[in-house]
């Protein structure tokens, strides 16, 4: 007959049972899929709040700035009541490009050193 030793015994009274091994590989899988979702969820909360603050400001920013340019330089009389338009849009692209050149972060996966 097999004798089992002091160790062994203690090994297999610490052995999880199947519905223990069953909640650990839940809990595991709702840390590692469900947990990440939540965080990226609040994060284009934010990014969206933030964006739709951005385009509001500048769209209110860029008819000020027509409005000062039709009142301030050119007249109804004169007949070219289409360049304020035009400075604005190319103040506009302007803007756009400056911000799209400051944009350094291509991609939000952080590279680890290794492979």
């Amino acid at each position: 007959m097999v004798s089992i030793s002091p160790i062994d015994r203690k090994r297999a009274a610490k052995a999880p049972t199947l519905g223990e091994m069953y909640d650990l590989v839940r809990d595991y899988v709702k840390q590692e899929t469900l947990d990440p979702i939540r965080g990226a969820g609040r994060w284009m909360a934010w990014a969206a709040l933030g964006a739709v603050t951005l385009i509001l400001g500048m769209t209110f920013l860029m008819l000020g700035l027509l409005r000062l340019v039709q009142s301030e330089l050119f007249t109804a009389n004169d007949g070219k009541t289409w360049i304020p338009y035009l400075i604005v849009v190319i103040v506009s692209v302007a803007l756009v490009l400056s911000s799209k050149a400051r944009i350094r972060k291509p991609s939000l996966h952080r590279k680890t050193g290794g492979i």
